[in-house]
C-alpha cells in the first residue's frame, strides 16, 4: 500500500498536539470571541425582557378624521390667472398704484416701482430690455423680461399703456452687421445673412422680402418685423 509523505507528516503533526492546543487563541482572536459572545448575550436578554412587556396600545383612532374629511366639499381647481389675480387684489388693497397709466416706452425704473409686486431689479431690467429693443410694441413683451413672473405681470397689466410711435426701427438697407447684432431678436448669424443678402441682391424692396434670408422663420419675423424699416 502506497503512502503519501505529505499526508504522513500531517498525521504525525496532529497526533503530537495536546487537546488544549485546539483552544489556544491569540489576543486579537480572544477579543473577537468575547465581543461576539457579548452581542449574543445582549440579544437573548432583550428577547426575554420583551416577553414580559405589555402589548402596545398606540393604534391611532382615525374615525374622527375620516368623518371630518367626509364633510369637506372640494371646489373645482381654479386657473392660474384667477389665483394670481386674487393675490394681486390683496396686494393692491395694501399698496395701490397712485396716479394715471404708465406709458412703458417712456417710464423709468422709479415709475415701475409704483406697482405692488415689482422689485427694483425687475424694474431696471424692464428699462434695459426696452432700450435694447428700441421700445415695446406689445404689452406681452414684458413677459420676456428676465425675472418677470406671472403675478408681477398681472399686477401691472391693467395700469400701463404704450406709445408704439416711440419704437425705434432698424433700416435693413443701411444698418451694418454690427448694428443689427445689437438687437436682442437678431443673432450674429442672422445679421450676417441679412447683410450678405442685401449685398448680393442690391437691397430689400419690402419688409417681407427678409423672409428669403437664411435663418429667418415665421416666429422670428413676427417678433422682429415691427422693428424693421427700409429705404429704397
Amino acid at each position: 500500500m502506497l503512502q503519501h509523505p505529505f499526508l504522513i507528516s500531517k498525521l504525525s503533526y496532529f497526533s503530537c498536539m495536546a487537546w488544549k492546543d485546539y483552544f489556544a487563541f491569540s489576543k486579537r482572536q480572544r477579543n473577537g470571541v468575547l465581543v461576539l459572545l457579548t452581542l449574543i448575550l445582549v440579544a437573548m436578554i432583550f428577547l426575554i425582557i420583551t416577553d414580559f412587556l405589555p402589548p402596545s396600545q398606540s393604534t391611532a383612532d382615525l374615525s374622527y378624521f375620516k368623518s371630518d374629511m367626509a364633510k369637506v366639499k372640494f371646489k373645482h381647481a381654479d386657473s392660474v390667472r384667477q389665483i394670481v389675480m386674487q393675490e394681486v387684489d390683496k396686494q393692491n388693497e395694501t399698496k395701490p398704484v397712485q396716479g394715471s397709466f404708465i406709458e412703458i416706452n417712456s417710464a423709468d425704473s422709479a415709475d415701475f416701482m409704483r406697482f405692488p409686486l415689482m422689485s427694483p431689479k425687475v424694474a431696471r431690467t424692464i428699462v434695459r430690455f426696452r432700450d435694447a429693443l428700441g421700445g415695446y410694441y406689445s404689452k406681452e413683451q414684458l413677459r420676456q423680461v428676465y425675472g418677470m413672473d406671472t403675478a408681477c405681470y398681472y399686477s401691472m397689466i391693467n395700469d400701463i399703456n404704450l406709445d408704439i410711435s416711440k419704437v425705434e426701427k432698424i433700416d435693413i438697407n443701411k444698418a451694418t452687421e454690427k448694428e443689427m447684432t445689437r438687437h436682442p431678436y437678431i443673432r450674429k448669424k442672422l445679421a450676417k445673412a441679412i447683410y450678405d443678402y442685401r449685398k448680393e441682391n442690391g437691397g430689400f424692396k419690402d419688409i417681407k422680402e427678409i423672409m428669403k434670408v437664411d435663418g429667418m422663420n415665421n416666429d422670428v419675423y413676427s417678433k422682429l418685423s415691427p422693428y424693421l424699416s427700409i429705404t429704397k
